[in-house]
């Protein structure tokens, strides 16, 4: 018998493919009938039934018109392929099974197959979830499809503990990547979860967790009521864990490329084993890495945290830099550097991955309750985070543009203290554009940010705007003090770094502000462009010119530099580059007043801004 010579995929997206795996056109409503009735064995329905079944969103004459035209089109598309797989009279529908393959025909097929053959079969057929591109509106459709997947699942679970009791090298990372699907899906797995460290060898990995004290953890902290409630109702309970993504290396330099991969396959196998966090499987996370906006991704996924990790080639061997970043606020919460040696290589990988592991999962417990603040304010968060996002570019109408979503979120929740700080610092950011020393803006920014402590004062972005404010009214000492309380609370947060090394610049120390704005760029390389534009700062008042023209040639939008880039023209004696620079303040700021500006720059010493103005009337700023 001729076998047919397509094929139903239902494992991933659906489609109807050829004989040689092309996907071929075919109405979607049709092939999720096909896939119904294979699945469901049925061969024949009524036409009032499949209405109901497959258009539950519409009342039952839109559904039965719906049907209709759906007919039609299969119809017409059977008779231009030659494939009938259904038939259809005025009362019913009837499908031949014969007509076509299916691809869960093959996942049965496995007599005479070793369990290791078996489950890297299984593997390969299921890498994606049954139909994962179908969200249907009718319940028993959704009951349906969500039975076949946690039907595919257990397949996919038995074959993997009949397989694990003996790996080959060869096949672990097919291990390590199922286990990682298994334990996203059921991260209290604990048979999945001792069979992988088991294959690994890392069952010390979990060893120093421990379970969340929610009250050890609040003691010295002041948070939100209703947060701190939610936390306790919580203690002793099953609750989810938050989630993570492990983002693929970066790598610099050709010979730590297969290191960098083996490196983060055991970083990978380290987090299976804990059970403070659940792990996205990694071809998710791979698609995320080639996302340009990672952000929604993240929300979409539900992701807490992202680990990110980069490998570079130094003089000695490579460099692995390791942080774990808190998506809620965008803060790292924990960062580390780490020499990896030559010699050894699998054991000083499996070493790393354990400290790793074991670091990633002290700081997830310390952070517990911040997560919780977060996600407890879900429509203020999702606000808040729209703001964020907006508020990485230093152009007005976008500064404007975040301030009235820090204002949505305020809506949902009022005393919502990231949307309070975001607003701040929005007031401060239009009081920067303008230049026009508008002291009411930097009012506001003053008011929102205290506003943002009394709502949460174990927050730190209160704390870095009211010090960013405190600088530019002239209050160094202040200013100094609330950054360095806002950097205790957050020792990794590369914008509190930022913000303090730019207050260093401005209270006359560039060289410990550049230092700073140094560790804030490697923790943050692709920062916003404040943080060139304070790198600059620090380096003209060094007398680094032409490294300061190099910090600003990296902002992605330089015109908010372009005072300070003239200037450094100018002290590097090329005039015609330098008026270049003043043309475009001008065409800018049509009112630009040197006298003004030189009034509001904050410079605690008379030599900085002497040496600042220097600069610019040399430039040919009058």
């Amino acid at each position: 018998m001729t076998q047919p010579e397509f094929k139903l995929v239902t494992l991933g997206r659906l489609r109807l493919v050829d004989g040689a795996g092309n996907t071929v056109s075919f109405p979607e409503k049709g092939l999720l009938i096909l896939a119904h009735a294979c699945l469901k064995n049925w061969e024949r329905k009524s036409r009032t039934e499949i209405a109901r079944q497959f258009w539950a969103d519409v009342d039952q004459a839109q559904a039965s018109a719906n049907l209709r035209k759906t007919v039609s089109r299969i119809s017409d598309r059977q008779a231009q392929l030659d494939f009938r797989p259904f038939e259809f009279d005025s009362r019913s529908v009837a499908v031949s099974q014969s007509a076509f393959r299916h691809d869960i025909d093959e996942l049965t097929s496995v007599e005479g197959v070793s369990p290791l053959d078996h489950f890297l079969k299984l593997a390969g057929l299921l890498q994606e979830e049954f139909l994962s591109d179908v969200r249907a509106h009718d319940e028993t459709l959704n009951g349906w499809i969500e039975d076949r997947r946690n039907e595919c699942f257990a397949m996919l679970r038995e074959a993997f503990l009949g397989a694990a009791e003996a790996v080959p090298e060869a096949h672990r990372s097919v291990f390590k990547t199922v286990a990682m699907r298994l334990l996203d899906r059921d991260s209290g797995d604990e048979t999945v979860r001792a069979a992988i460290t088991s294959i690994y060898d890392y069952q010390g990995y979990g060893q120093e967790e421990r379970g969340l004290d929610v009250r050890g953890l609040q003691a010295g902290r002041r948070l939100p009521a209703e947060a701190a409630a939610a936390a306790i109702q919580l203690e002793g309970e099953t609750r989810r864990p938050p989630r993570m993504v492990l983002l693929p290396p970066k790598i610099s330099g050709n010979s730590a490329d297969a290191y960098g991969a083996a490196l983060v396959e055991d970083v990978t196998i380290g987090l299976c084993a804990l059970r403070s966090v659940s792990v996205l499987a990694p071809y998710t996370a791979a698609q995320i890495a080639g996302r340009a906006n990672k952000s929604q991704s993240y929300e979409r996924h539900s992701i807490s945290y992202v680990l990110e990790t980069r490998i570079t080639d130094e003089a000695q061997g490579h460099t692995l830099f390791a942080q774990l970043i808190f998506f809620g606020n965008d803060e790292i919460v924990w960062a580390d550097r780490f020499n990896i040696a030559e010699a050894g290589l699998i054991h000083s990988r499996r070493e790393l991955a354990g400290k790793i592991a074991s670091a990633i999962s002290r700081q997830v417990e310390r952070n517990e309750l911040q997560r919780l603040f977060f996600e407890e304010n879900a429509a203020a968060y999702k606000h808040f985070l729209i703001g964020q996002q907006t508020l990485t570019f230093l152009d007005l109408a976008r500064v404007r543009r975040a301030r009235g979503h820090f204002r949505e979120a305020l809506k949902e929740q009022s005393s919502f203290a990231p949307a309070l700080s975001g607003l701040a610092r929005s007031f401060f950011f239009e009081w920067l554009l303008t230049a026009r020393g508008d002291s009411e803006l930097l009012s506001l920014a003053e008011r929102h940010a205290n506003d943002a402590i009394t709502a949460n004062s174990s927050l730190a972005p209160g704390y870095r705007e009211l010090g960013v404010v405190k600088l530019y009214q002239r209050q160094y000492d202040e200013s100094i003090a609330f950054l360095s309380t806002a950097e205790k609370l957050s020792p990794n947060h590369a914008n509190i770094l930022a913000s303090h090394a730019d207050t260093l610049v401005q209270a006359s120390q560039p060289g410990e502000g550049l230092e700073k704005i140094k560790a804030a760029l490697d923790l943050n390389p692709l920062a916003p462009d404040e943080y060139f534009w304070t790198a600059a700062g620090a380096s003209y008042s060094l007398e680094k010119y032409e490294e300061a023209l190099g910090y600003i040639d990296q902002m992605k939008d330089k015109l908010p530099a372009d005072r300070l880039a003239a200037a450094s023209w100018g002290m590097l004696g090329n005039a015609k580059k330098a008026k270049q620079f003043v043309a475009s303040t001008f065409e800018v700021h049509p009112d630009f007043s040197l006298e003004k500006w030189m009034s509001i720059v904050p410079f605690k010493e008379d030599w900085q801004k002497a040496h600042y103005l220097e600069g610019l009337k040399s430039a040919g700023f009058k």
